[in-house]
């Protein structure tokens, strides 16, 4: 914009048969043109709102308006392509904006081009939109399972629309192919490993620290993160194809986790295809051989075995390093492994007690350690029995 104009609150520029509540969103017809045209709208974005950001702003666009601030707590970094100069900006921000135009005779402003800033906040970062745990479904799995880079990514694009053939664009989408890519590439590195080997590389390698060296903080506030933000951590591409041990698990592993969490037979071969019984053995959620711990009713005292894989040296050794949940005692037996060759697995069983009364969930870590390589899950427990 090569001159300021004027500002106003998409509230005060309602159309007949609309309320200026309606308005302030930028709803569809919900402008009146003689009141838009020329002029710079702020307009409001529902948290939790799947409704286009790009929309609003050709909405403001048909009205006559010059331009577009939304303020939008969830996608405030987010690169959108509005189809008229526009911003976003958080809800303090946005507050700010109100203000200044209920308080000034003539508002106005400007929207200049974006600028690229180095520095300015630590990376990476969890997003405000990203899919948080716990698990509701299966509260003893924890999910996610990691993050991986997902906000304005460059991507091929249909060029039906529009004739584009790349776009930026964020969320899942743009996360998966990054973890697809690279568990690819895991597979071409061992053919032969499982669909759950190829995940605790993924998972036991990812990194939970930012550029500062700090736990990774979560948007829109800036709070430290915790596992039901980013799993086992960010992807890390440089040491997956080399994780020294995997948690495998196979068919066995999930009929026996199936059955535990209720199935019966009928639904077993549903997902199984097969003619697969539930036995009198049935595991908990919890035991599944996950390359995480969660324990989502704790009730002071509890234990889970995990089996861990050797796919590094032939010889190694491999020590245990624990960092407790807060309130929570965690004792590893045996807390040396000591592995004679490739493919060999060993069991070890990790104690929870209850050593301080808290309340709520509570996060920690199990790392095993040999001097090059650090194989590390998360624990998650629920402390919520009276």
């Amino acid at each position: 914009m090569n001159a300021p104009a004027e500002l106003l609150s998409a509230a005060n520029a309602h159309a007949k048969y609309f309320t200026p509540y309606q308005s302030s969103f930028c709803l569809n017809s919900s402008l009146d043109p003689s009141k838009v045209a020329g002029k710079i709208l702020v307009c409001l974005h529902p948290e939790d709102s799947f409704e286009s950001r790009i929309s609003k702003s050709q909405i403001v666009e048909a009205a006559g308006g010059l331009g577009i601030i939304l303020i939008d707590e969830i996608g405030q970094n987010l690169a959108i392509p509005f189809m008229i100069p526009g911003a976003i900006v958080d809800n303090k921000v946005g507050a700010k904006l109100l203000a200044y135009i209920n308080t000034t005779r003539f508002p106005g402003a400007y929207i200049l081009p974006a600028e690229t800033v180095f520095g300015l906040r630590p990376a990476p970062q969890v997003l405000a939109f990203s899919s948080k745990g716990p698990n509701t479904l299966t509260p003893d799995i924890l999910k996610p399972d990691l993050t991986a880079p997902g906000l304005n990514i460059l991507a091929a694009w249909s060029p039906v629309k529009k004739g584009m053939h790349f776009n930026l664009a964020s969320g899942t989408s743009m996360a998966c192919p990054h973890v697809s890519g690279i568990a690819a590439l895991i597979k071409a590195a061992h053919p032969s490993w499982t669909p759950s080997a190829i995940k605790s590389a993924l998972m036991t390698t990812a990194n939970v620290l930012d550029k500062n060296k700090k736990i990774m903080t979560a948007a829109p506030r800036g709070r430290t993160a915790n596992p039901f933000g980013f799993g086992a951590g960010l992807l890390n591409p440089m040491k997956v194809e080399n994780p020294g041990l995997v948690y495998d698990a196979g068919p066995k592993d999930y009929i026996n986790f199936l059955c535990g969490v209720g199935y019966d037979n009928s639904s077993l071969r549903r997902v199984t295809g097969d003619h697969s019984v539930c036995t009198k053995f049935r595991t908990t959620a919890s035991n599944l051989n996950y390359p995480s711990i969660s324990i989502s009713k704790f009730d002071g005292n509890s234990s889970v075995v995990r089996t861990v894989t050797n796919v590094g040296s032939t010889n190694s050794t491999y020590i245990v390093r624990v960092s407790p949940p807060r309130g929570i005692s965690v004792q590893v037996v045996p807390s040396v492994l000591k592995f004679n060759f490739y493919g060999q697995k060993i069991s070890f069983t990790v104690q929870f007690k209850r050593v301080i009364q808290t309340r709520g969930y509570v996060f920690g870590s199990l790392s095993w350690v040999n001097g090059r390589q650090r194989v590390r899950i998360p624990l998650v427990v629920g402390c919520f029995a009276s």
